[in-house]
C-alpha cells in the first residue's frame, strides 16, 4: 500500500513540475519530503572469511593458500571480530597429538595485519597456528584501530579420503574469519528492504 502511495505521489509529483515550472519543482519536492521517512541508524556487521574442506591425499591438492582479504578499516568502526575453527580429524589420539607423527604434515595458519606492515619483521595483529583440532572463544577487539587496508591471510595443509566404508572417511576443514562491526543507515521509504548501507 505504500509503495503504491509512492508511485502515484511521483506521478503526481512529475506531472505537476512538467505543467506548473519552479513552482511545480517546489510543490513536488515538499510532497516527496513529506512522504520519506526518517531514516534509522543501526549496525552492519561484515565477514571476511576463509572455509575449506580438503578432499584429497594427492600432493598438488593438500595445499591451500588462497590471496588474502582486504578489509577497510576507518573510524566508524566500532568492533572486530576473529573467529578461527579447526577439524582435523585423528590429530589426537588418547590425549597424544599425532598429528605430525608422520611425514604427514597438516596445519592451519592464519595472520591478520594492520595496514603498511612489513611482514618479514612486523608482528601479525593478530596470530593463530594449530596442528590439531582446534576451537578457541571468538575474540573481539575495540577501537583505536589504524585506517587503512588490513589483510587476512591463511595458509594451509590438509587431507581428505572418502572411504567405501563411511566410519574411515576424514576430511581436514577449517574456517577463518574477521567481522568488522559497523554503523549503517536504514532507509524506510525502502519498504521490504533491510538493506543497512554503512556510513
Amino acid at each position: 500500500m505504500r509503495a503504491r502511495l509512492a508511485l502515484v505521489l511521483a506521478l503526481l509529483c512529475f506531472s505537476t513540475s512538467m505543467l506548473s515550472g519552479c513552482i511545480g519543482l517546489v510543490a513536488s519536492r515538499e510532497l516527496m519530503e513529506w512522504n520519506r521517512g526518517v531514516p534509522d541508524t543501526d549496525q552492519v556487521t561484515i565477514p571476511y572469511s576463509f572455509e575449506h574442506t580438503f578432499d584429497s591425499t594427492n600432493p598438488e591438492d593438500i595445499i591451500h593458500n588462497p590471496e588474502p582479504k582486504q578489509i577497510s578499516i576507518d573510524l566508524e568502526v566500532k568492533e572486530m571480530r576473529v573467529f578461527f575453527r579447526v577439524q582435523m580429524p585423528y590429530s589426537e589420539i588418547g590425549g597424544i597429538d599425532t598429528a605430525n607423527v608422520t611425514s604427514t604434515v597438516r596445519y592451519v595458519h592464519a595472520k591478520l595485519w594492520e595496514p603498511d606492515a612489513n611482514k618479514n619483521t612486523d608482528t601479525p595483529f593478530w596470530e593463530e597456528n594449530t596442528t590439531t583440532d582446534h576451537y578457541p572463544p571468538m575474540k573481539r577487539f575495540y577501537p583505536p584501530f589504524d585506517e587503512g587496508v588490513w589483510e587476512l591471510e591463511v595458509r594451509a595443509q590438509g587431507y581428505g579420503w572418502t572411504s567405501p566404508v563411511d566410519q574411515l572417511s576424514f576430511h581436514d576443514e577449517f574456517e577463518v574469519s574477521v567481522s568488522v562491526v559497523r554503523p549503517c543507515i536504514l532507509f524506510p521509504e525502502l519498504e521490504g528492504n533491510d538493506e543497512c548501507i554503512p556510513v
